[in-house]
């Protein structure tokens, strides 16, 4: 029977991926930061509104800080500690005359790994900082280079171009063909029609043979406490000490050997019989049972979105090759051939092109 899951977070090896983190990053063009609000009319401020320790823009090419990135930064900046933190977006390092912002710095930080940004901010903003440095001295080293008009740089453009504009173009033609009665529908069908789930509380003393396990169940007939005797006899170390808990778990979180006749008994029951599995001889009992709560639609809304764009995607793919005409040739430029089958064979029917999951499995 599997143990309870462990899911605190250990982290190893802190400052080695935070540095792997930045200088993936330090790759990446600043102002592709996905992360970085938009610039509009709304959200930047009007001239002269900025303080006099406000960079507008501190490298260029680079969208002026929004009011909402500034006091975003500002909020992550407080809880470095030990200073109080100016408002606006103050200059927080300079690299042969040219500024770096507070809001630079916290940019970068969105670019790390998720993992990364959950950090703390002070684990996070000195490194972070020494790779924006990193990137300015780059970028003042490339902006003297005068490579603006390099044919490798332009061609390298042109190819990057490219594949924003079919993405962009992807990514609207599909979500024009998802509604959010379509997302609701696909909770319905896949999670909202489901039957109720139930799970068990329950605890268990697990010992090495059947003869021991009976001699349990006979103590507890008894009156002999269940958590004493777990503590006293049972061979599982992750809960013997705390009366053989084992937490709340779904039929299909442990092996059916265990799961069968556990999930047959009733609130408060001990096993009557011991419980054989590859783990040993278990005695349960049954402390509660409950109905398992399902996502709300909110919560699994963007799983939802993510599989239904891969469905209309691949949809919109077959439709338009349907509607195309799609030649093929071979690796030398000359027309393919179709090869026809050989005398006496067959070409395949079309259902032989399924997956062999979907045919029954011959008897063995």
């Amino acid at each position: 029977m599997p143990e309870a899951k462990n899911n605190t977070p250990i982290i190893i090896g802190v400052v080695a991926l935070l540095i792997a983190a930045a200088a993936g990053a330090f790759l990446v063009t600043k102002n592709m930061t996905k992360d970085a609000p938009a610039v509009t009319a709304e959200n930047t401020p009007a001239a002269g509104e900025a303080s006099e320790t406000t960079a507008s823009s501190s490298i260029s090419g680079e969208p002026a800080p929004t009011p909402a990135e500034e006091a975003e930064a500002e909020q992550a900046a407080g809880q470095i500690g030990g200073k109080e933190v100016k408002k606006g977006n103050p200059v927080v390092a300079s690299v042969d005359g040219k500024d770096i912002t507070r809001v630079d710095v916290f940019r970068y930080i969105k670019m790390m790994p998720a993992n990364v940004q959950q950090l703390p901010p002070q684990a996070v903003y000195p490194l972070a900082l020494e790779q924006v440095i990193n990137t300015r001295l780059v970028q003042n080293k490339a902006e003297a280079s005068g490579l603006e008009n390099d044919p490798e740089v332009q061609q390298q453009l042109a190819m990057a171009k490219q594949q924003i504009v079919r993405s962009i173009y992807v990514q609207r033609a599909v979500d024009k063909e998802i509604s959010e009665s379509d997302l609701k529908k696909e909770y319905d069908d896949k999670i909202g029609q489901v039957p109720d789930a139930q799970e068990i509380k329950a605890s268990h003393i697990l010992v090495g043979d059947k003869i021991t396990a009976e001699q349990m169940i006979a103590k507890l007939n008894a009156g002999q406490d269940f958590a004493k005797l777990a503590a006293e006899n049972s061979n599982d170390p992750g809960n013997k000490n705390n009366g053989g808990d084992l937490g709340w778990f779904s039929k299909e979180a442990m092996v059916p050997d265990f799961a069968e006749p556990v999930f047959k008994m009733k609130k408060g029951e001990v096993s009557k019989t011991p419980i054989e599995t590859q783990f040993g001889w278990h005695v349960v009992k049954v402390e509660d049972i409950r109905t398992k709560e399902k996502p709300k639609f909110e919560d699994v809304k963007p799983q939802i979105q993510v599989e239904l764009r891969r469905q209309k995607l691949e949809k919109m793919l077959d439709d338009w090759k349907a509607a195309a005409k799609i030649e093929k040739f071979d690796i030398n430029g000359d027309p393919v051939q179709d090869v026809a089958p050989a005398a006496g064979e067959q070409s395949a029917p079309a259902s032989a092109s399924a997956p062999e999951a979907a045919a029954p499995k011959a008897a063995e």
